[in-house]
């Protein structure tokens, strides 16, 4: 494609757009942006008259497909003398790459929690990104081309906006051709190995990569063997042909150059990488969907705390010693509050009341400085019914001036408070404020249903969810 810099375009709706600079080039074609700097025009490599036929009327479809909020849409198309589409620029927002591929100007420490946020900011983002995939995959469309390229989050620390650009790449399974050439970091196994299109199962394993290496800064089946192995090695680890560098029966392909999964994974996301990268290496019904990892990324974002020495983030985990300390900068701090979630069993056989355990589900870390959202996945468990509403607010928790937590129900959600010296629940009315200390317990629903429930003879199961404060 010649130099088109200054040169004039008239979309199909008939605007006019002026090429300024070249922002991107790649086997498919050039980036512009528009003089006024309001637009990014992706023009497309000429080629049969037969595939730019198709690709604009790929386009054409695109532009009428309706789209999870975060993919940035196509706002009009260029049919001549290229085929081509326009869409919004992007402002304040940076490469996810800047957050995957450490600074060499800088110390690993200073980049992983100074420069990009560190793991708090790697577990919202990791959610947000993970989540709106979720909701591209419920509309039985896939992106094929995932990758940190592709990915624009807001460069600014203290924002969690993602973005998804080049969206020409999506695609519905089995009823589009493919031409997306891809990323083979990315790309699962049987896409590189030629054996299967893309389809929402290789668009899962591509997203698991992409959270793999947002948390742990490396590829999962790039350990020391690999690294210090020929190109072919490379190219081979990449179509899954040796170990996962976590698992737990191959120690084959460990490495030293990531960041322990202790660190920054929970035990959950840890069995969820598992299951990914060894079970659903080659059964692609065995790996996890963007929803799961949302809901765990956003639940292990609410048990990280900030060092008071180092001002990194981390876990708030006991070691072996039942001592809580930064991993960081080894500063020993004391055990934060917390709240933590139970389902309570009630059992009946023939009338008669069996005493079962009520099962600790998860906890919640209280922070200082933070708006603590309790979100609906804590009340019920969202996941399993495929539920939207999963993340969004069911009450709040904020430190006070007088070093008190104070629960908030701000959305006047059924929400009720025992404290831990008194004997009834107390409702807690929209938009009131109630101190919480340590043994207070909290149930979600109303007291008065609580007090007439009833699961009659022969019948077992969880009566309700409630928390406790430690």
């Amino acid at each position: 494609m010649e130099e088109l810099e200054g040169q004039i375009l008239t979309s199909m709706n008939g605007i006019k757009y002026c090429l300024s600079k070249i922002i991107g080039q790649g086997a498919q074609g050039i980036i512009y942006s528009t003089a006024d700097d309001k637009y990014v025009i992706k023009l497309y490599n000429k080629r049969s008259d037969l595939k730019d036929k198709k690709k604009l009327k790929k386009l054409t479809w695109l532009l009428k497909t309706d789209y999870p909020d975060q993919f940035i849409k196509p706002l009009d198309i260029i049919n001549s003398p290229y085929i081509g589409y326009v869409m919004k620029k992007v402002r304040g927002h940076i490469s996810l790459n800047k957050i995957l591929i450490p600074d060499r100007n800088m110390s690993f420490s200073e980049w992983y929690n100074n420069s990009t946020g560190g793991l708090y900011k790697r577990l919202l983002l990791g959610q947000k990104i993970a989540i709106q995939f979720a909701n591209l995959h419920k509309k039985n469309l896939a992106y094929c081309d995932l990758s940190g390229n592709n990915i624009l989050v807001n460069e600014n620390t203290d924002v969690n906006s993602v973005c998804m650009i080049d969206i020409d790449n999506i695609y519905i399974p089995g009823a589009d051709e493919v031409n997306v050439l891809g990323t083979s970091r990315y790309m699962a196994p049987e896409i590189l190995t030629k054996q299967l299109d893309p389809d929402i199962f290789t668009d899962s394993y591509s997203l698991a990569v992409i959270l793999f290496e947002l948390l742990k800064t490396g590829h999962p089946y790039i350990g020391d063997f690999i690294e210090d192995g020929t190109p072919e090695q490379m190219t081979e680890a990449y179509k899954g042909l040796y170990p996962y560098v976590e698992d737990p029966s191959n120690d084959l392909n460990r490495s030293s150059q990531m960041l322990p999964s202790d660190v920054v994974f929970t035990t959950t996301l840890k069995e969820l990488f598992q299951k990914t990268f060894i079970d659903g290496k080659e059964n692609r019904i065995l790996r996890i969907r963007a929803q799961e990892y949302a809901l765990a990324f956003q639940r292990a974002s609410n048990l990280v705390v900030k060092c008071s020495d180092c001002g990194n983030w981390h876990y708030a985990k006991p070691d072996d010693n039942h001592k809580y300390i930064c991993p960081w900068c080894d500063v020993p701090y004391k055990k934060p509050l917390r709240i933590a979630f139970y389902e309570k069993y009630n059992c009946k056989v023939h009338g008669q009341k069996i005493p079962i355990r009520d099962k600790h589900l998860e906890d919640f870390v209280l922070k200082d400085k933070s708006k603590n959202i309790i979100t609906k996945n804590y009340i019920k468990d969202s996941y399993e019914e495929n539920d939207d509403t999963a993340l969004e607010e069911y009450f709040s928790v904020r430190l006070g001036n007088d070093g008190k937590y104070y629960l908030i129900n701000q959305l006047g959600n059924m929400v009720a408070l025992k404290k831990a010296n008194e004997d009834k629940f107390v409702d807690i009315r929209k938009e009131q404020m109630k101190p919480l200390d340590i043994k207070d317990t909290i149930i979600f629903g109303n007291t008065k249903d609580l007090q007439n429930f009833d699961f009659g003879n022969n019948v077992k199961g969880v009566s309700f969810r409630y928390a406790v404060v430690k």
